[in-house]
């Protein structure tokens, strides 16, 4: 294992705050306030971490800057224009005919895998009107006021 050597930066903050008797005295309060199972303090902490939860970096954003590390030349406007005019198109297309190779080269091997039924658009229309006559109750007629 190699340890990784602080920056000098880093040492010297490092000890200043083990030397600087301000330091300790806030750092060991926050630990007390951290730590505390007062019911007062309880809920002021998840008010503190609350709002500090909104400033925090979301998931998208962590993403999107991992793609633009990967390719600095990467714009979002451009991916969802790719998605929504190429990609989803191939996919819905892919699974409505039931094409596994065409799946498999968008979704990976695990799609491959699965039973063909899985991509019978039959299959899908028998379960979603089996579906609708059960919730209109067997009957035939479809009232006027379950129509949009």
């Amino acid at each position: 294992m190699v340890l990784h050597k602080d920056s000098a930066r880093q040492d010297a903050w490092n000890k200043l705050k083990e030397t600087n008797p301000l330091l300790r005295t806030l750092s060991s309060i926050r630990q007390t306030f951290d730590e505390s199972e007062n019911p007062v303090v309880s809920a002021v902490r998840n008010v503190t971490q609350t709002i500090g939860s909104w400033f925090d970096e979301n998931e998208t954003a962590r993403v999107l800057r991992a793609m633009k590390s990967l390719d600095p030349g990467f714009s979002r406007e451009a991916f969802e224009r790719e998605l929504r005019e190429y990609i989803v198109p191939e996919v819905v297309d892919a699974y409505l005919s039931a094409d596994r190779q065409a799946l498999k080269e968008w979704c990976g091997e695990a799609v491959g895998n699965l039973p063909l039924f899985f991509y019978s658009t039959e299959v899908l229309f028998y379960y979603w009107n089996t579906d609708v006559q059960r919730a209109l109750g067997d009957s035939r007629a479809v009232p006027s006021s379950r129509l949009g």
